[in-house]
């Protein structure tokens, strides 16, 4: 039984736990930094998540991928117990994920999930991790999950209220009380470890090379969440990249006050970033897999995207049309591909109260923008953009993503999940030109 009468037992202790570490966290730093104040909310909100999606997949689907993780997190468990050895070798590595190890399985522990799916079974080790300490419980590892991945989530919102501080109410709208983020970036699921680990590692970026605070540490952060974002989802690391930057260019040319020095200066640093990025990503190819090439993402988004449509998706999809790969497709396709990835589903592509809910989200955030946009017009939103390096960031990450989900991504169940890095960074941008526009509150570079 993945829910039992001893889970619902288990829960208020472990509520409880997390409250009074949660209330002394806040205690201790609301004096400091008021932004505080939605620290608790934001976190048993975030909780609230994983318990909706545990219940939903138990109850209601009864399976799907956050139950393979967990009763594959159960077998590794039972081979701990038989023989820690084997275990060890089998959580150490992806190099050990063979057919020998494999073997190490029988009718006694039963046979995992995933062992062939080196980025899938990262989230059973870590599952398997977590359960340790969760009496075997799928709804409390559920909460733990959560609660855990709430520090990513927190950091960013951290971030963007010490830049933008006099829009801390929307900026908590928009990076911790996101409904459809709250369910599908909770629980046992990648989309929760690689939200996590997006966030934290924007956070250690500016921390690193914009505000140059705690570097050792940071450095430290930044680098372990880009290696568990490649290991698990190496085309958001591919996304991040180009973003991070132009982050650090911007940065560096804004702080130039000599208008003929920056005017020489300024396509330099663009080469050399775009040269130690081009080298950066090329040196660790290695790593990505199937999204090693230009040539092999796009084949393997043609795969996906067919295979999404498939009739065993029930028509919960939609249809960006052919592309066959060449530049010329991707550069035609990029305007649908793009819109689908940031504002799909829309109301009348809904077909259930998961899709209805994600469909709300998208079609306020799509009101914004184009409010904002007939507001100020192109060129006025590009001049508010052009000196806030965040902003920057923020819409390239989140516009390029939502370019290669878009394009890669026919099924609207798959596309409410796999888009949710994104949705944090555009909302926050959006609604931080959209309030200080409608104020009349000049932007002050960050």
């Amino acid at each position: 039984m993945l829910l039992s009468f001893a889970d619902f037992i288990l829960l208020p202790f472990y509520l409880a736990i997390i409250y009074l570490i949660g209330q002394s966290i806040m205690s201790k730093n609301i004096n400091r930094n008021p932004s505080y104040k939605y620290f608790l909310s934001g976190l048993f909100v975030k909780i609230l998540g994983g318990i909706a999606l545990a219940l939903v997949y138990t109850l209601y689907y009864k399976g799907g991928d956050t139950i393979g993780y967990y009763e594959s997190a159960l077998v590794l468990e039972k081979l701990r117990k038989i023989n820690f050895w084997r275990y060890l070798e089998i959580m150490s590595s992806d190099k050990n994920l063979t057919l020998q190890t494999y073997s190490y399985f029988t009718s006694a522990t039963g046979w995992p999930l995933y062992f062939f799916d080196p980025q899938a079974f990262t989230i059973v080790r870590i599952t398997n991790i977590v359960n340790f300490f969760c009496f075997d419980s799928y709804l409390i590892t559920s909460v733990i999950f959560s609660a855990i991945s709430f520090s990513g989530v927190w950091r960013l919102f951290l971030l963007f209220t010490e830049l933008y501080r006099e829009n801390t109410k929307q900026l908590a709208i928009s990076i911790l009380f996101v409904p459809s983020v709250l369910f599908w970036g909770s629980g046992v699921l990648k989309d929760n470890v690689t939200l996590m680990a997006v966030c934290w590692f924007t956070y250690s970026f500016y921390n690193v090379f914009i505000k140059r605070n705690n570097i050792i540490s940071n450095t430290f952060y930044m680098i372990f969440f880009a290696w568990l974002i490649i290991i698990i989802k190496p085309y958001i690391f591919i996304a991040l990249v180009p973003g991070s930057l132009i982050w650090f260019s911007f940065d560096r040319i804004r702080v130039i006050t000599n208008p003929i020095v920056k005017f020489l200066i300024t396509p330099v640093i663009f080469a050399a970033i775009g040269i130690i990025g081009y080298f950066g990503l090329s040196s660790l190819s290695s790593s990505f897999g199937d999204y090693s090439s230009l040539d092999k993402i796009v084949d393997k988004a043609i795969v996906t995207q067919q295979d999404l449509k498939k009739d065993y998706y029930e028509g919960n999809s939609f249809d960006i049309g052919e592309f066959d790969g060449s530049f010329g497709s991707l550069v035609r396709k990029a305007p649908i591909a793009t819109f689908a990835g940031l504002f799909y589903p829309q109301l009348w592509q809904s077909r259930n109260i998961v899709m209805l809910v994600a469909a709300v989200e998208n079609t306020i955030i799509l009101i914004v923008f184009i409010v904002f946009l007939f507001r100020v017009g192109f060129k006025e939103a590009y001049k508010q953009v052009r000196g806030q390096p965040l902003l920057i960031f923020s819409l390239v990450f989140a516009i390029s993503f939502a370019f290669s989900v878009g394009l890669s991504t026919s099924n609207f169940g798959a596309l409410v999940r796999y888009k949710i890095p994104a949705v944090p960074f555009f909302f926050s941008a959006i609604l931080i030109l959209y309030q200080n526009n409608k104020k009349k509150v000049p932007l002050k570079a960050n």
